[in-house]
């Protein structure tokens, strides 16, 4: 059995168990005791907002611009900025072990590109870019990124999902042909599980039962709620908060860990380093989708 069906058979399995939540919804804070060293950012909008904290540590450390001066709560995010976030924090959280780090993409008279409208020229195409390079992300949606069009609920699932569970494709992509599998699965999750789109079915399943990205982001979610199912919404538009909640942890590190470390911003390796762990990261993903043949 390949790993795609492993994991559509794991989804499948919990759907009939509710005791399977008790294992699979995110941990406390993995070490409470820390506290963030951040600087006291004049950033204003945030005062007293669940947010605070950190959108302050991301001024400090890097993943926001640091010219900074506002972040609005309750206003909604685009897909290129979150991705844009999304990208920097990840590197920023994982700065003591350059072999997770995502490359950015390289502006050169070579360079080339997937979307037509995230070109070489644009601000957004190092980060996006870096993560199609890397095999993070694979190009499922054709002609346009729209990086400009307001990010879906579905669509952060899928983005922080496809970051934190590399090299593992299953976990957020499958084909078309498999994806009417992941909804009828999901029926037993979402109340309106028939609105989540196709490309997102992956994800969103895999999250339901694996992912902490819900419950990061969208505390209203419930989905340990007994009474009835919850309604995700997946075309809601993502708010600030929702997306600085989602980046607050990746993977097992989170934006205090990385405030207290002190090791200073992220900052790439030197071109012919990354270029080496580049290939070993190649080679393992290329093993890795070896062992999804079936």
């Amino acid at each position: 059995m390949g790993r795609r069906r492993c994991h559509l058979a794991i989804l499948l399995s919990a759907a009939g168990a509710a005791a399977v939540f008790a294992g699979c919804r995110p941990s406390e804070e993995l070490d409470p005791h820390l506290r963030p060293k951040f600087k006291e950012a004049d950033v204003k909008g945030v005062v007293g907002d669940p947010c605070e904290e950190i959108v302050k540590a991301f001024v400090e450390l890097g993943v926001f611009d640091s010219q900074a001066t506002y972040f609005d709560p309750d206003g909604v995010v685009d897909r290129g900025t979150f991705v844009t976030w999304l990208v920097r924090a990840w590197n920023i959280y994982h700065r003591d072990h350059p072999k997770k780090w995502i490359r950015l993409a390289q502006v050169t008279a070579q360079s080339t590109w997937t979307y037509n409208d995230v070109m070489p020229h644009t601000p957004l195409y190092p980060y996006l870019q870096g993560m199609i390079d890397a095999g993070v992300l694979v190009a499922f949606e054709k002609g346009e990124w729209d990086y400009s069009h307001t990010l879906k609920r579905e669509q952060l699932i899928l983005l922080r999902n496809a970051v934190v569970t590399r090299p593992d494709r299953d976990a957020v992509f499958a084909p078309e042909e498999e994806r009417d599998d992941f909804r009828v699965a999901l029926r037993a999750f979402l109340a309106d599980a028939d609105s989540v789109s196709e490309p997102y079915l992956p994800a969103v399943a895999y999250d339901c039962t694996r992912g902490e990205s819900i419950a990061l982001a969208f505390p209203d979610v419930d989905l340990e709620a007994r009474e009835s199912k919850p309604t995700l919404g997946p075309a809601r538009q993502v708010k600030n908060r929702e997306a600085v909640f989602a980046l607050s942890k990746l993977g097992d590190r989170t934006y205090k860990h990385a405030s207290v470390s002190g090791l200073g911003p992220w900052e790439p390796l030197p071109e012919d380093e990354q270029k080496a762990l580049d290939e070993a990261d190649q080679a393992a993903r290329k093993a890795v989708a070896g062992g999804h043949e079936h």
